[in-house]
């Protein structure tokens, strides 16, 4: 018997329903105030609905038209899609590498509207249908009502952002290196649309020889670059490489307006507490050097492939100082397969709901100085780290084909 349960009887863990209703009520105040629709196509802050997904469907139609350099020229660009949208609107800035305007060109064929829903709903369906993939067949109905309404999720959807395609390049390709390695070597060469996401791979890849997806993975990207070089010239990768590049770091180091309650990182919670950029480096990569070690020793201890996808999906934010709680949608799938498992593990349960509402708190917490979301996550990937090293009799298993 497993002492940790010795607590139960006077400390029940939540349930799945408390997970879905808590994460539904901390995310309706963050959609009234900042993302609720107000006419005209807009939300009440004065973008339009979807605002991130304002980038993916202009972008491709600026750099197709002709205009691909308005794209790194931040007043032309802001110009730009004020002419497009007939109106001025808030700021954005383009920082995605050139080969994304292909992928997203399809989607700015439609108009802005029925692309957003085409994006979301797309999307959301390729992730969920990977998160799934790992849940009895029994459970997968509760299961894709859980996620959709986990705190990650609903911020990806009322705010356009990406995280659905992260999330499901992200843990399909780590579900599938076993038995499809050039698959998920093409799903991790395609993550590199946003590559602070991925900067555990190449080593976790490595470590436990994993060549046949590192091939893939190097060819998909070499294409993909190759392609756009193709189709837009070599300058674009110039400026990605420069002014993109130096523009975020720049943004990053003044650590002001919005975005900044939405990072998810150590060095934001650093910086939200007053600290210097310097300082909130230096424990950025206190953590993340650790993590990334630890990380690499336990993708090579675990035999289990969904164990292993857990552990490097909760390093992932601990790793970058440029993670956003949009990018949380991964984590709130494998939280998913812990609550919906056979024999779910009541010990971690508060352990779990912290890390599954982490998207939604944090906005509050940092815009009042207290960015402490970092050690949830902290938390919650020593509690997988602790499993691989120390495998407990309630140890988490992968579902086998038959059982799913």
């Amino acid at each position: 018997m497993n002492p940790g349960l010795s607590g139960r009887a006077s400390r029940p863990p939540f349930s799945k329903t408390a997970f879905a209703a808590f994460g539904l009520l901390a995310v309706l105040p963050i959609a009234v105030r900042f993302y609720w629709p107000a006419g005209n196509g807009l939300d009440v802050t004065g973008y339009p609905v979807g605002r991130d997904f304002i980038n993916n469907w202009v972008g491709p139609r600026l750099a197709f038209g002709g205009e691909m350099a308005t794209l790194f020229d931040l007043t032309a660009y802001a110009e730009a899609i004020g002419r497009v949208f007939g109106t001025p609107l808030p700021f954005h800035n383009w920082g995605y590498p050139p080969f994304s305007l292909l992928l997203l060109w399809p989607f700015a064929q439609l108009p802005y509207f029925a692309a957003l829903a085409a994006w979301t709903l797309l999307l959301f369906g390729a992730f969920a249908a990977v998160t799934l993939s790992q849940v009895a067949a029994s459970e997968r109905l509760r299961a894709l009502l859980l996620l959709f309404l986990s705190p990650a999720c609903l911020i990806n959807t009322i705010g356009g952002q990406n995280g659905f395609l992260t999330g499901f390049l992200l843990v399909g390709g780590l579900l599938a290196l076993e038995r499809r390695p050039w698959l998920a070597g093409v799903l991790f060469g395609m993550l590199t649309y946003k590559p602070h996401l991925g900067l555990v791979l190449p080593f976790v890849l490595i470590a436990i020889g994993a060549w046949r997806t590192i091939a893939s993975a190097s060819l998909t990207a070499i294409a993909l670059a190759g392609i756009s070089a193709a189709v837009f010239g070599l300058e674009p990768w110039r400026a990605y490489f420069t002014t993109v590049s130096a523009f975020q770091f720049a943004i990053l180091e003044r650590f002001e307006g919005f975005f900044t309650y939405m990072m998810a990182s150590v060095y934001a919670g650093a910086r939200t507490f007053g600290l210097s950029s310097h300082v909130a480096f230096a424990l950025q990569a206190a953590v993340s050097l650790p993590v990334l070690a630890a990380t690499v020793w336990g993708a090579r201890r675990s035999q289990d492939a969904r164990q292993r996808t857990t552990l490097v999906v909760c390093a992932v934010p601990l790793l970058t100082p440029y993670a956003f709680n949009y990018d949380l949608t991964a984590v709130a799938a494998v939280i998913v397969w812990r609550l919906c498992a056979p024999e779910p593990d009541p010990t971690i349960n508060r352990r779990l709901l912290a890390a599954w509402m982490v998207p939604a708190l944090m906005m509050p917490l940092n815009m009042i100085g207290v960015g402490i979301a970092p050690l949830a996550l902290i938390a919650l990937y020593l509690t997988i780290l602790q499993e691989i090293a120390r495998p407990a009799p309630t140890e988490f298993r992968a579902l086998t084909p038959a059982a799913a």
